[in-house]
């Protein structure tokens, strides 16, 4: 990897940190970055990579939780009220993204103006 793509990837890194926990867009801003970095990622491969480290930094804070909620589904009338609001709540977003990947990943993560504008 060249040294420029490793600090670019370093400055995305730290921007991605430091926007995730805050009621802002973490990947727009990542995408806008790498942008004007001049950063390329098949397919923004990255920039959705990079957000795991957040995803696993939430299931270790919640993990007791998550398996707690998970031993007790068979059980537990509030374990299974948890899950399936989950669920409720989940369904749109995965049925809007599946029909809609085309536009999402052409349109929505490629277009620095909208990206801009939409924040």
């Amino acid at each position: 990897m060249p040294e420029d793509s490793i600090v670019s990837a370093l400055v995305l890194g730290l921007i991605e940190g430091l926007t995730e926990f805050i009621p802002v867009s973490s990947t727009a801003h990542v995408l806008l970055a790498g942008h004007f970095l001049g950063f390329q990622s098949p397919g923004n491969t990255f920039a959705v990579l990079i957000q795991l480290g957040a995803i696993m930094a939430i299931l270790l804070v919640y993990f007791r939780r998550l398996l707690d909620i998970a031993v007790n589904l068979p059980n537990s009338a509030r374990a299974r009220h948890f899950v399936l609001t989950v669920l409720i709540a989940f369904l749109p977003a995965a049925l809007i993204g599946a029909l809609a990947h085309g536009f999402i990943k052409t349109i929505l993560f490629e277009t620095p103006v909208l990206i801009c504008i939409v924040l």
